[in-house]
This record gives C-alpha cells, sequence and structure tokens, in this order.
C-alpha cells in the first residue's frame, strides 16, 4: 500500500545543475596523481629488471599510492558525475517532487548504505597502511637514530590502520552473513507531520528473542573548512525508537526465505525535511535497524526521504492510521523496567530521583577515551614535547575527566508539587535546591541533551514565562520515558 502525496507549495528548491566545472577541476586534480603513479610503475619496473629490489619495491608503493589515489579520485568523479547527471533528468520531470529525483527513492526500494560504505572502508584502510607502514618505519627509525623519542608517536598511525582493517573485515563478514537488507517504502514520502512506513527485507532467517531495534534519526550533517581541513559533524535533531519482531517469509522466485521487519513511525510537524541543496549543512533522515545474533550482529542503515508537503498541514487518514498504526501518546504508558530513574509520590508531591552511574556504557566509554587522552598527555609529557601541546591537551583530558566524574557519581533530585519544582543535585548527594515556583513555570519540554554515537540521551526542561530554560534531569535513555515524566512534573505542579 503506497500513501499518494503531493508537495507543499513553495516548498521543492530548484535543483543543481550537473556539475560539469566541478568535475573539469576534479580531473584536473587528479591527473597528476595518475600520472605520477604511471610513470613511477614504469621506473618501478625498470628497477626490478635491473635486480635493484628496494628501490624497485619503495617505487612500487609510491606507484600505488600515487596512482591509486588519483584512479580513485578519477572514478568517484565519474560516479559522481554521472548520479548528478540522473538526478537533472528526474528533476526536470518531476520539479515539484524531490523524492522522485533519486532512483532508489522513486522505486521504493532502498538499498543498505552499509554496503557502499563498505567498499569505501576497504579502499581508505588500503591507502592508510600503504602509506602508514613504509612512512612509520623509516621516520621512526632515522628520528630514534637521532635521540628524537617524540618520532615514536608515528607508530599510532600502523596502529590506526589495523583498526581499519580490523572495522572493514567485519563489514564484509557481515554482508556476507546478512547479504544486503532492503527497506521498501509505503508512504513515498515519509511526510513531516504524518509518518513513514514500510518493510525491511533481509536475507538472514534469525529472528532473535529480544527483536530487532530500529531508530528514524533527522541528521545535521554540517562540514565545515575547506581542502584538507574539511571535517563533517553529524548532530540529531530528533529521533524516534521502536522494538519490532521480524517474521520468517518468502523473498520471491530465487530469493528463498527471507526476514522481514515491518517499519512505522509517527514524525510530528516540528522537524526540518530532508535537504541537500547545501552541501555544508545538510538535513538526512535515516533508518537504522540493529540486533544481537550469534556471531557479528545485524546491522543496517537506510538513508530515506522526509518531506514536508501539503499533507503536513492535514490531519492523519483513516488509510494512515491503519497504515502507521497509533500515535505513540494514545497508547497507555509502562516505565521500563530496566530504568534506573525512580519516582515516587508522597506529601511533598512528585519525586524524580536520578541516581549516580545511570547509564553505565556511555560513562564506561567516556571513562576509556579520557584514559586513552591521559595517555597521551603523559608521553607528551615524558617526551618533553612543549609548554603549549602539554598544556592544549591537559586542559582537555581536565575536561574529559569533569564529564566522567559527571557520569558516575553526580545524583538529581527533582520533587514537583503545588507550590512548585525543586531541582537538587550533588556528587554522591544532593545539596540545597534551586526552587521554581509554580507560577512561574510555563510549562515542561523534553529534548536531546546528549549524543553518544547513534544514541541519544534526553533531558528534562522547565520553561520559565520570562524565557528562562532549567534543565531538570539528564541522561533518560528512553523517549517516551522522558516524556512520560514531563508529564508527571505538569501535572504536579498543576501546569
Amino acid at each position: 500500500m503506497s500513501i499518494g502525496i503531493r508537495p507543499a507549495e513553495g516548498s521543492v528548491a530548484t535543483p543543481a545543475r550537473p556539475p560539469g566545472f566541478a568535475f573539469g577541476l576534479l580531473v584536473l586534480f587528479a591527473l597528476p596523481f595518475a600520472g605520477v603513479g604511471v610513470v613511477t610503475a614504469v621506473l618501478a619496473a625498470g628497477k626490478l629488471f635491473a635486480g635493484d629490489w628496494k628501490a624497485a619495491g619503495f617505487m612500487g608503493v609510491f606507484a600505488l599510492v600515487f596512482g591509486g589515489a588519483g584512479a580513485g579520485v578519477l572514478a568517484a568523479g565519474i560516479a559522481g558525475r554521472r548520479a548528478a547527471e540522473q538526478r537533472a533528468v528526474a528533476a526536470a520531470r518531476h520539479p515539484a517532487e524531490p523524492w522522485l529525483w533519486r532512483a532508489d527513492w522513486a522505486q521504493g526500494a532502498i538499498e543498505d548504505t552499509e554496503r557502499k560504505g563498505r567498499y569505501s572502508l576497504w579502499a581508505f584502510a588500503a591507502l592508510w597502511n600503504v602509506i602508514a607502514w613504509p612512512t612509520a618505519v623509516l621516520v621512526v627509525r632515522a628520528a630514534l637514530g637521532q635521540g628524537n623519542r617524540l618520532a615514536l608517536l608515528g607508530l599510532l598511525f600502523p596502529v590506526v590502520g589495523v583498526g581499519l582493517v580490523v572495522a572493514a573485515v567485519r563489514a564484509t563478514w557481515r554482508e556476507r552473513k546478512f547479504g544486503t537488507s532492503v527497506f521498501d517504502l509505503a508512504t513515498r514520502p515519509g511526510v513531516v507531520g504524518h509518518g513513514l512506513a514500510g518493510t525491511v527485507r533481509t536475507a538472514t532467517t534469525v529472528l532473535p528473542t529480544e527483536g530487532f531495534a530500529v531508530s528514524l534519526s533527522c541528521v545535521n550533517a554540517r562540514t565545515k573548512g575547506t581542502g584538507n581541513s574539511r571535517s563533517t559533524t553529524e548532530t540529531i535533531r530528533w529521533q524516534d525508537e521502536a522494538r519490532v519482531q521480524g517474521q520468517r517469509t518468502s523473498g520471491g522466485p530465487g530469493q528463498g526465505i527471507v526476514t522481514t521487519l515491518p517499519i512505522r513511525f509517527r514524525i510530528p510537524d516540528d522537524v526540518a525535511p530532508t535537504d541537500d541543496a547545501d552541501p555544508s549543512d545538510r538535513i538526512i533522515w535515516r533508518l537504522r535497524v540493529s540486533a544481537a545474533v550469534p556471531g557479528i550482529d545485524y546491522a543496517a542503515t537506510f538513508e530515506v526521504p522526509v518531506f514536508r508537503t501539503e499533507e503536513t498541514a492535514q490531519p492523519v487518514t483513516d488509510d494512515e492510521a491503519r497504515l502507521l498504526g497509533p500515535a505513540p501518546e494514545s497508547l497507555p504508558y509502562t516505565q521500563p523496567p530496566g530504568s534506573p530513574i525512580r519516582v515516587n509520590t508522597g506529601p511533598r508531591g512528585t519525586q524524580i530521583s536520578f541516581p549516580a552511574g545511570r547509564n553505565p556504557g556511555a560513562a564506561f566509554g567516556l571513562t576509556l577515551f579520557a584514559g586513552l587522552w591521559g595517555g597521551a598527555v603523559w608521553l607528551l609529557v615524558s617526551l618533553k614535547a612543549g609548554v603549549f601541546f602539554i598544556g592544549v591537551f591537559g586542559l582537555v583530558e581536565l575536561a574529559l575527566l569533569y564529564g566522567v566524574l559527571r557520569m558516575w557519581l553526580r545524583v538529581v533530585e527533582v520533587t514537583a508539587g503545588r507550590d512548585g519544582v525543586a531541582i537538587a543535585s550533588g556528587f554522591g548527594g544532593v545539596g540545597d535546591p534551586r526552587r521554581i515556583p509554580a507560577a512561574e513555570v510555563a510549562g515542561m519540554e523534553t529534548g536531546i541533551g546528549m549524543q553518544a554515537g547513534n544514541t541519544v540521551y534526553y533531558s528534562l526542561i522547565v520553561v520559565g514565562k520570562d524565557g528562562r530554560r532549567v534543565t531538570a534531569g539528564t541522561g533518560i535513555r528512553d523517549k517516551r520515558e522522558a516524556e512520560w515524566l514531563a508529564g508527571l512534573i505538569k501535572q504536579a505542579i498543576g501546569a
């Protein structure tokens, strides 16, 4: 079943033209690398025939690095130009329907992006190791001969290379075990204010007892810098999660038995739609599916179309309601049995206790990172790297240690009653509370307060009538629990 969608008037950006000029610049950039690689390969062959194995090996590595980089850039440029031309043609045919500009979105069958990422990871791992190992050996040997122990830091690059190879092997193992997962869209596209629905198909026949964890995220990808200093940070602006049970079914002629997962999410009307008009500031919607199974775990990621259309301003129809399922707020809520947050009701009102160490996984990860960073600081001090570097790394380490202490030791107690909200916190125990009279409270909100990779943790926020926003509790792993706690506080103060 597919829901027909009309675009919102004035909401569709004009597609960019095929990047012919940019492609030309890319070719000019890649050709010298490819040329150097070819020339060096010829020279390496000459040295090999002359019996100079050492020089031939060195030149061969040089040719592989430069020739591979040039060929890779050219291949990526050709693929990118071809995709841009196809997108431009589709945009000309459907100027007001951007979800038809990508072939997989138009067909309603989106492949797992982890497969493409595996190829890129192997290429990057190979290039990194080909450069890192010879360079590290030559530089460290020469520097140590001069008594420069600081050169030992160069050994970190081969270590990173080993980690990249391990990650690439795991990605390949996962793809061979589970095949390529596909998300069949039932809503084309997903609509802001309505929802996203469909079915994930995977070749695995494993049905985990606890089901599959599914999340839909609105991600803001921002790129800063130019050239080699470019970096991209991804911030999750909105996320919803669910746990679904899979079922075995026939995948059709020649496909055998597959596992299918029903996907359905309600999407609020105040989130940003898919937007890639500005390459340095994009909005991407991702569907992630994972499950703990024997051996390597299952994981798949899909980039899905979510847009604002004319239907955004309209109520959900009966057909959509049957497809998307009931709205989460209409269902009875029960606090997760494993939640560390405690709620009690007494003479003083509703008391919510946030214990220390309530998110041990995230706390352990930050502790490990702080330990590694501390090791780097110790190494800089031992090697007498200079006051500036030691000072900068030391300040970062202090910030990390403070974060570790907060995650392991900080306690928060929120008490809400007819007289207002009292928030008390401290390390190991609570101090004097901060009180906000009920007459000054405009409402309660929840929001993403911390992000660790693809995992988000929510915060409770007291919104004052004067515009002030006071954080009442943090580190809430479950979105529904955060909304439920906010509702309890509002009910307690009569807001």
